[in-house]
């Protein structure tokens, strides 16, 4: 009996440490595949992205909080809101810890946001502060989505907890404008940035204020984007630069390319390289080319998705309205 014991304590020393390289190679498998998401979705590769988000999640039983909001925030980028929704619900099933439940329920709210459902956006908002009150950008929405309501006073308090945190950043300026005047919220307020032209110039809504501005979001890979560029270019050629401004943002180029590109192209208007997504993001662009026309003072007057035959026209002629001619 006593030989038996040992060698079945023999045995199980070799079992134990298989068990554990097997947990460490899956514990490894998962990182690489969670990080090789994230790369492929600044790639703009979604397609790649959503498979190695889905593998990760398998490595994980299905049990993967932070892939289910990558999967919602892709379908979120691709207008398919009820599987985005979908998604971010299980992250909020899986979520293992206070910051995977704040952000869920802070993806829900988002999502909830772009149905116009403000009560259901508030409740998720307020969900994400509670299990998180140190996730700021919960803050931030839930004083945002309080005075999309109306309840001014609830959410300015909301934002003035938040403001010192964001001091000196384009959002905090965002804050500023909204804590003075929270009615500007219910209007199609253009959001704050701040970003560094090809020329050096650093430039923000205010560096246009006064101007109305068509906000251009293109990639040299973008094969609508450079057919629309002849016609571009002649707009840019007939307007008055004491009156509008052009300003066009790159996304998902290497910096070297777009620089040769907007060189060899003769893009003499305001040109900027948006390497950390950041103006994406804050515009919320879902698709190539895509136009914001601003007004004078920073509001969204019109957006116009991809560019036909007519849009050099359509676009000169919501630039004349917006000029008051």
């Amino acid at each position: 009996m006593r030989a038996i014991l040992r060698i079945l304590a023999g045995l199980l020393i070799p079992c134990w440490t298989v068990c554990l390289f097997a947990l460490q190679a899956s514990d490894q498998a998962f990182e690489q595949e969670l990080e090789a998401g994230k790369q492929a979705v600044a790639r703009q590769e979604y397609v790649v992205a959503i498979e190695h988000f889905t593998r990760a999640n398998g490595l994980r039983q299905g049990k993967c909080s932070e892939c289910y909001v990558w999967l919602a925030r892709i379908d979120l980028a691709g207008g398919k809101i009820p599987d985005a929704l979908e998604h971010a619900e299980k992250a909020a099933m899986t979520a293992a810890n206070g910051a995977e439940r704040a952000r869920a329920q802070l993806y829900r709210g988002v999502i909830f946001g772009r149905q116009s459902d403000l009560v259901q956006a508030e409740a998720a908002f307020k969900s994400a502060v509670a299990a998180d009150p140190a996730c700021l950008e919960c803050k931030f929405n839930l004083g945002f989505v309080l005075l999309n309501e109306s309840k001014d006073t609830e959410g300015v308090e909301v934002l003035k907890d938040v403001a010192p945190a964001f001091a000196g950043t384009p959002r905090g300026h965002e804050i500023e404008r909204f804590i003075d005047n929270p009615g500007l919220v219910r209007k199609d307020l253009a959001p704050q940035f701040s970003a560094r032209a090809s020329d050096g110039q650093e430039i923000n809504l205010d560096t246009f204020k006064g101007k109305v501005v068509l906000v251009d979001f293109w990639g040299t890979w973008c094969a609508p984007c450079r057919a629309s560029l002849p016609l571009l270019k002649d707009l840019a050629s007939k307007i008055d630069p004491a009156k509008v401004a052009i300003v066009s943002i790159d996304e998902g180029d290497s910096k070297e390319k777009w620089q040769s590109f907007i060189r060899d192209n003769g893009m003499n208007w305001t040109q900027v390289y948006d390497g950390d997504l950041a103006l994406h993001h804050a515009f919320r662009v879902d698709g190539y080319p895509r136009y914001y026309l601003l007004s004078k003072d920073g509001m969204i007057l019109a957006e116009f998705k991809g560019w036909n035959q007519d849009g050099e026209a359509t676009i000169s002629k919501a630039i004349n309205q917006a000029l008051g001619h």
